[in-house]
């Protein structure tokens, strides 16, 4: 940013240089100048959506027509006296920009579920579900949690329903079942896999008709041994 004391006394012509009262002056004029110019800039840079702090971020929660606790819904968080960060306000807020502008479009739907979920999805439809968009997330290993996929707000079209596929796979336990044989003397051991889902997916029932979430285990294969006694 400009310095205005040091532009204003650069322009002064050769007989006022150097003088004394007349660079008091400029300095009087060039800090008042200062001051105005970076209050501007202060307008500029801190009341955008993405610089914008406290009360500043809820003047841009009120252009796009969302303030702090209808977004502590959206982020489903549990109690609803408590005001979300801005950080997290800043983010359904870049949201409802793009779902008041968006037309619907398949890149605008993607573009909505990146904002809460970063692992691709696959697009698919079928002709038993028509004006139906499918969606699946490829494999999860054990320990991601589709939670932030499944609860993230939605952007669609008027008549047109979500069908939204996450599938993890369970890690194998260290359980074994004994089977005692009944034909022959032998014993079976197998190895069971470790269930350990427990996904809310109440949280989804809102959406229904138009969007259903369904999530699908993936077991791995059974290991089988068996022994001649």
């Amino acid at each position: 940013m400009a310095d205005f004391v040091e532009k204003l006394k650069s322009d002064l012509v050769e007989q006022f240089k150097g003088k004394p009262h007349i660079e008091a002056l400029m300095e009087v004029v060039g800090e008042q100048l200062q001051d105005v110019a970076d209050f501007y800039e202060d307008l500029r840079t801190l009341r955008g959506i993405h610089t914008a702090l406290g009360k500043q971020l809820d003047g841009v929660g009120d252009i796009v027509v969302l303030n702090r606790a209808e977004a502590g819904v959206l982020a489903r968080q549990a109690k609803a006296e408590q005001l979300i960060t801005d950080e997290v306000y800043r983010k359904y807020l870049i949201y409802k920009v793009l779902k008041n502008t968006n037309t619907c479009t398949y890149p605008d739907i993607i573009k909505a579920f990146r904002m809460f979920w970063e692992t691709p999805l696959y697009y698919s439809e079928d002709p038993e579900k028509p004006a139906t968009i499918i969606l699946q997330t490829p494999v999860l290993p054990p320990e991601m949690s589709p939670q932030e996929l499944l609860e993230a707000p939605i952007i669609k079209a008027a008549g047109v329903g979500i069908e939204l596929t996450a599938t993890t796979e369970s890690p194998v336990a260290e359980t074994e079942v004994f089977i005692g044989g009944a034909i022959f003397n032998g014993v079976i051991s197998t190895q069971m896999p470790e269930l350990t889902v427990d996904y809310n997916l109440n949280a989804t029932a809102g959406l229904v008709p138009a969007v259903w979430s369904v999530m699908q285990t993936i077991l791995p294969e059974i290991q089988q041994e068996g022994e001649n006694l």
